[in-house]
């Protein structure tokens, strides 16, 4: 997962670790610290996929290499949704990279598994006898926050459908 999200930023341009850690933060990856960015960098350059060279000043600045632009589209492109958040959430962030027509092969398949998941909801639902307020109304945000999130796919899938970006 780690790999997949510095590729996808150096493949806009090199950057220094701070930038990378500074950029995951935008994307909303706000657990990244350097303790696990510094080891994927050296993992990403020890494979060869990611070249360091001087920046401005002591920094480090790390950029991609063809074998990492390779690893990059494979990456993005490999793989089913397990239901991992985070792991959609970083392909999402570099679907720019991919072909429409495998935009809309992800976004379906992450359709499928929170669908699966709202039935299992809706069943554990109906199922339990909560013993207060509060758990009813956890699982009735669960339900609410499944249905919105297939609501937004639905949306991203007919956007990708008429050719809009």
């Amino acid at each position: 997962m780690m790999d997949l999200a510095v590729l996808g930023l150096l493949h806009e341009g090199p950057l220094h670790g701070y930038q990378v850690r500074r950029r995951l933060h935008e994307l909303g990856f706000r657990r990244v610290s350097f303790g696990s960015l510094y080891p994927a960098i050296r993992r990403l350059e020890g494979r060869g996929w990611i070249a360091a060279r001087r920046g401005n000043g002591r920094r480090k600045e790390y950029g991609l290499t063809e074998e990492g632009r390779r690893a990059f589209e494979e990456l993005l492109d490999a793989g089913v949704d397990d239901g991992d958040e985070r792991r959609f959430r970083i392909r999402l962030a570099f679907f720019a990279h991919l072909e429409p027509h495998r935009r809309i092969a992800v976004l379906e398949e992450r359709r499928a598994v929170l669908t699966d998941r709202l039935a299992e909801l809706r069943r554990n639902r109906r199922r339990s006898t909560p013993a207060d307020r509060y758990t009813v109304a956890l699982m009735e945000r669960s339900v609410a926050t499944t249905e919105s999130e297939i609501a937004w796919l639905d949306g991203l899938v007919a956007a990708e459908r008429a050719g809009r970006t």
